[in-house]
């Protein structure tokens, strides 16, 4: 990892035994595979491919235009993604609003409709970016069995009715997966703090996953 400033540089070379990563933060760590370093308008290639990762773990200011226009592409390199962490991380930045023809045009995401089993977003604080990124994983993951939603506290006025909120927002949405279970409950964590993830913590859940909710 090269470090300059606030910003990191990730590099993924050969690495066939590589599965799990993460987190990755879109606005802080630039991500180069092979010799490519992806940018929001980067296509898919083998070349940009690391399909040896099951388990990606991903954090994102939602409310910064910028950061979010990232995502496709970093989800774009990672073709066989079996469980993905998004944690929504605060920020002070506003950089405008991406609806969900954003995500529509962003083009065909191998991981999200053909491998993608289980979605865990951490800390939904409300924002139309988040909703519209919940509703494109959820329309276009066809094998989703699984999508688990922590409402961050303030967002609404009992963990009851952020869970009922939420499961109403969702019921309109198509899903491409008749069969995924939504599970959604008030996160126990403080605004602005993340649910984290230890080493030792990582000996102790399925599939030796650090990121394990």
């Amino acid at each position: 990892m090269e470090s300059a400033s606030r910003h990191s540089r990730v590099k993924i070379g050969h690495a066939p035994k590589l599965r799990v990563l993460g987190y990755l933060e879109p606005g802080t760590h630039g991500l180069e595979v092979g010799n490519a370093i992806i940018k929001p308008e980067t296509k898919a290639a083998p070349s940009t491919i690391v399909g040896s990762v099951k388990i990606l773990a991903l954090e994102v200011k939602f409310r910064v235009r910028d950061e979010v226009k990232m995502l496709p592409s970093f989800l774009k390199c990672f073709s066989n993604i079996k469980r993905l962490y998004v944690q929504s991380d605060t920020s002070d930045e506003t950089g405008g609003k991406l609806n969900l023809k954003f995500w529509q045009e962003a083009g065909a995401i191998d991981c999200v409709q053909r491998s993608l089993k289980e979605l865990v977003f951490h800390e939904f604080k409300g924002s139309r970016n988040e909703l519209a990124f919940l509703r494109f994983i959820a329309e276009r993951a066809q094998i989703l069995e699984k999508m688990v939603i922590s409402v961050t506290q303030g967002c609404c006025a009992s963990k009851d009715q952020a869970a009922t909120t939420m499961k109403a927002i969702m019921a309109s949405v198509n899903w491409a997966s008749a069969d995924c279970k939504l599970t959604v409950y008030g996160s126990p964590f403080d605004e602005g703090s993340s649910p984290g993830w230890t080493f030792q913590g990582a000996f102790d859940v399925p599939d030796g996953d650090p990121f394990y909710y």
